[in-house]
C-alpha cells in the first residue's frame, strides 16, 4: 500500500491539469465563436446573458467556479488517499511481524559425550525458555504497534469524518445536478458533453474514498488472520493470552464514515450512483411525458 502514494500523487496532478486544460480549451472556444453563445455550464438567468459584457461576465464567473470546484473535489482525496495508505502500510507491517513468530530452537554445538543426560535436559530447558521470552518480546512489540495503529485510525476517523460527510453531500447534489443538466440539454449535444463529464469529474474522487475506505477496513480484519497464523500452539498461557487479545480487537470492525452514519465503503459509492441513475430515469421519463402532453395543451 506504500506504493500507491507516489503512484496517486502523479495521479491526482496530471487529472488536475488535464481537467484545466479542458475547461480553458472549451472556455475559449465558447468565447471565440461569435455566431453562438455557449456558456461553460448549462444554467438559466433571469435576464438576457447573451449579450456582452454579462455573457463574458457569466464565462469568467463559471470558469472560476469550475477551479474552485476542482481544486476542491480533487486535493482532498489526494490527502484521505495518502493518510489511508499510511495505516494500511503500518497494519501489513505488523502482519508480517506476526507471521515471523517463530518456536525456533538455537541449539549450540555440543560435543559428543561431553554433557550427561541430566545436563543435556538442563540446556534444552534453558534454550526453550530463552525461545520464549524472545517470542514474548516479538508479540510485545507487535501489540505495542497495534495499540498505535488503532490509536492513529480512531484519530483520523475523528478528524476525517466532517469533511467526509460535506464531501459525500457535495458528490451526491453534484451527481443529481449533473444528470439534471444531461436531461435538460437533451439533444444539445456540446452541453450533454458538458454534463458527462461532470459526472465522470465527482465519480472518479468518490471511488478513491470508497476503495480505499474500504481498503482500510479489510487490512485491519487481516491482522486477526496473521494472529492466529503465527506459531502459538505449545507456547505459554501468558503468550496465548496477548495473543486472544490482538484477536479481539481486530475483531472489532473498523470503518471510516462520514458523519459517524455513513460507512466509507463501495456500497455507499454504489448507493450513491444508483439514486443519481434512478433521478436521471426520473427526470428522463417527466421530460417524455411534459413533451406528449405538449400537443393536447396547444390545441
Amino acid at each position: 500500500m506504500a506504493g500507491w502514494i507516489s503512484f496517486l500523487d502523479t495521479v491526482i496532478r496530471r487529472t488536475v491539469a488535464i481537467v484545466m486544460v479542458y475547461l480553458l480549451t472549451y472556455t475559449a472556444a465558447s468565447l471565440l465563436i461569435p455566431h453562438k453563445r455557449v456558456l461553460l455550464f448549462n444554467a438559466w438567468f433571469p435576464f438576457d446573458w447573451t449579450v456582452s459584457p454579462t455573457y463574458e461576465l457569466i464565462c469568467l464567473q463559471q470558469f472560476i467556479g469550475a477551479l474552485v470546484f476542482l481544486f476542491t473535489i480533487f486535493p482532498f482525496p489526494g490527502l484521505y488517499a495518502t493518510l489511508v495508505c499510511i495505516a494500511c502500510s503500518q497494519l501489513e507491517k505488523l502482519r508480517a511481524n506476526l507471521l515471523d513468530i517463530r518456536q525456533e530452537l538455537d541449539t549450540p554445538a555440543q560435543d559428543s559425550g561431553a554433557e550427561t543426560d541430566t545436563e543435556e535436559e538442563e540446556t534444552q530447558v534453558q534454550t526453550s525458555q530463552e525461545m520464549f521470552c524472545r517470542m514474548q518480546e516479538q508479540l510485545s512489540d507487535c501489540v505495542r504497534l497495534h495499540n498505535e495503529i488503532l490509536r492513529y485510525m480512531e484519530e483520523m476517523e475523528n478528524t476525517l469524518n466532517p469533511f467526509m460527510t460535506g464531501m459525500f453531500l457535495l458528490s451526491l447534489a453534484s451527481l443529481c445536478l449533473s444528470s439534471f443538466s444531461i436531461v435538460t440539454s437533451w439533444g444539445n449535444v456540446p452541453m450533454m458533453i458538458q454534463g458527462v463529464v461532470a459526472y465522470s469529474t465527482v465519480i472518479i474522487p468518490l471511488f478513491l474514498y470508497c476503495w480505499f475506505g474500504n481498503e482500510l477496513t479489510l487490512q485491519a480484519e487481516k491482522v486477526r488472520e496473521a494472529a492466529w497464523g503465527c506459531d502459538w500452539v505449545g507456547t505459554p498461557i501468558s503468550f496465548q493470552k496477548c495473543i486472544r487479545l490482538i484477536i479481539a480487537a481486530a475483531n472489532k470492525e473498523f470503518t471510516l464514515t462520514a458523519g459517524k452514519f455513513v460507512p466509507v465503503a463501495i456500497r455507499t459509492m454504489v448507493n450513491m450512483v444508483n439514486q443519481s441513475i434512478s433521478y436521471f430515469m426520473f427526470l428522463l421519463q417527466l421530460k417524455d411525458n411534459i413533451e406528449l402532453d405538449e400537443p393536447a395543451n396547444s390545441v
